[in-house]
């Protein structure tokens, strides 16, 4: 395992994506070894590997993830791993003018929590937009920081 900061992202229009290359971009200017990628492009044990991790998803559907993260979530929902290795941190993206409003984001947090890894930061609900993402990635690189 390595101290990289895992920027992992799944976006449907490329607001998620555009957040997760923002917070990567800050990140990097505080001196972090970073990695941007798909959800879809994790395996299972890739994941087991990250010792930190940024989860930044959009929710589709019924509180589904986008399509470059379904694959990853179907995984991940049946994973018999352990993640109490990992801190974490999710930014979900969603439109509380819908039933399922920042479901993805939820989902996947709730299954890191089951398998053990340690939530750092709450996690933020964007409605609609971005707002509050900037300072979120601050604060969650203000608190990663303090476990290296």
């Amino acid at each position: 395992m390595d101290n990289t900061l895992n920027i992992l992202y799944a976006t449907m229009w490329g607001n998620a994506e555009m957040v997760a290359k923002k917070l990567n971009h800050l990140a990097e200017e505080q001196g972090f070894k970073t990695k941007v990628a798909e959800l879809n492009d994790i395996s299972m044990e890739d994941l087991c590997e990250m010792k930190q991790v940024a989860i930044v998803t959009s929710t589709t559907g019924h509180g589904d993830l986008p399509t470059n993260g379904e694959e990853f979530y179907d995984e991940l929902k049946i994973a018999d791993i352990n993640l109490r290795e990992m801190k974490y941190g999710v930014l979900a993206l969603g439109d509380s003018s819908h039933k399922h409003f920042c479901g993805a984001g939820k989902k996947v947090d709730a299954r890191f929590e089951q398998l053990g890894a340690n939530k750092i930061i709450d996690r933020l609900e964007c409605d609609g937009g971005t707002d509050g993402s900037i300072e979120w990635s601050n604060k969650f690189l203000e608190t990663i920081k303090k476990y290296d």
